[in-house]
């Protein structure tokens, strides 16, 4: 009988500590646009963790004032748990990912998917070592060139006071050695910054420059792809453990459709921005073909410096042979 009594306690006292295990009240911590296809994915993506888990997790999608360094310094305090970061917070968190940050790298969505799918694994090993677990991949637009002025090649931006992220010094480093004026500033300093006359140009997705009011101070666009603005949303691992399996299959699944939305939908999202700043007297600077291999070949010049020192030699390397490999076919 003693036996069975101590047999119900210790059943009674597990059985809370069970059921918090089967259940998260989740937050995720984001800076990106509200309203945007990744903000709008991102609540689709929540709404169906909840029907998946049968309200066992729940998250809640909040954007967040400040930048993204100050994100990832709250998920160390479990607060919020998912994030939804963009480029410069995952090379905060490993310069592996400057990858996808330097210019003319990739020629197309498809090429550059094929290159992110490749190098997938290792970066997944690397958000693993700082703590977060890789839940997909997200997608802010192509960048392109918004300034005062028209630039038209390397020199025409050289002569700019560009925007960067503030904590990048590495980034701004470079950008001085190679006779670039940067002028490291908050995301939430930009506009303040365009206002006052301390930058003049930045690279930016179209819907960026247009939702942000940052396209109002600078009237003219390259109409070059840069590159593209990736992302990934993340989870803390002390998070993730608090999931069930079964679970965690249902929440990488409904990741993984936000991801197909969004490569589908960006580009949309940036042609209708584009149209709509036209509408507001932004001049988009056609460039011809001759022009922008011209452009292409000095910026190639420039980006062999970032092997090694802005990406890890390896790195670089796989990029390189996953993105010729997929021009070979």
């Amino acid at each position: 009988m003693r036996a069975f009594r101590f047999a119900v306690i210790a059943l009674l006292l597990l059985s809370p500590a069970l059921l918090v295990a089967q259940r998260a009240n989740l937050r995720l911590g984001t800076i990106l646009p509200a309203n945007s296809v990744w903000d709008r994915s991102l609540k689709q993506m929540a709404s169906e963790w909840q029907q998946a888990t049968d309200g066992r997790v729940r998250l809640q999608v909040r954007g967040t004032t400040g930048d993204e360094a100050t994100i990832i310094r709250r998920m160390r305090l479990n607060n919020p748990q998912v994030a939804a970061l963009t480029l410069p917070g995952l090379t905060a968190i490993d310069d592996a990912f400057n990858v996808f940050g330097i210019p003319f790298f990739f020629e197309s969505d498809a090429e550059a998917l094929h290159v992110l799918q490749a190098l997938t694994p290792r970066l997944r090993e690397a958000l693993a070592a700082q703590g977060l677990v890789l839940l997909d991949w997200g997608h802010g637009g192509w960048v392109h060139v918004f300034s005062a002025q028209p630039v038209n090649g390397i020199d025409d931006l050289r002569g700019a006071k560009l925007f960067t992220a503030a904590g990048d010094e590495g980034m701004v480093q470079w950008y001085r050695q190679n006779g670039f004026q940067p002028v490291p500033l908050e995301l939430t300093d930009v506009l303040m910054g365009l206002n006052t006359g301390l930058i003049d140009a930045y690279l930016s997705p179209p819907y960026g420059a247009l939702v942000f009011q940052w396209y109002r101070q600078t009237a003219h666009m390259l109409d070059v792809p840069m590159g593209p603005l990736f992302g990934a949303t993340v989870m803390t691992e002390r998070a993730w453990a608090r999931i069930d399996e079964a679970d965690r299959e249902a929440l990488l699944a409904a990741a993984a459709a936000m991801r197909e939305s969004l490569f589908a939908e960006v580009p949309r999202q940036d042609r209708e921005a584009v149209e709509e700043m036209r509408k507001r007297g932004l001049t988009v600077t056609a460039v011809d073909p001759a022009a922008a291999a011209v452009l292409r070949t000095e910026v190639e010049a420039l980006i062999a410096t970032w092997r090694g020192d802005r990406v890890p030699a390896d790195i670089f390397d796989a990029a390189v042979a996953a993105r010729d490999a997929f021009r070979a076919n």
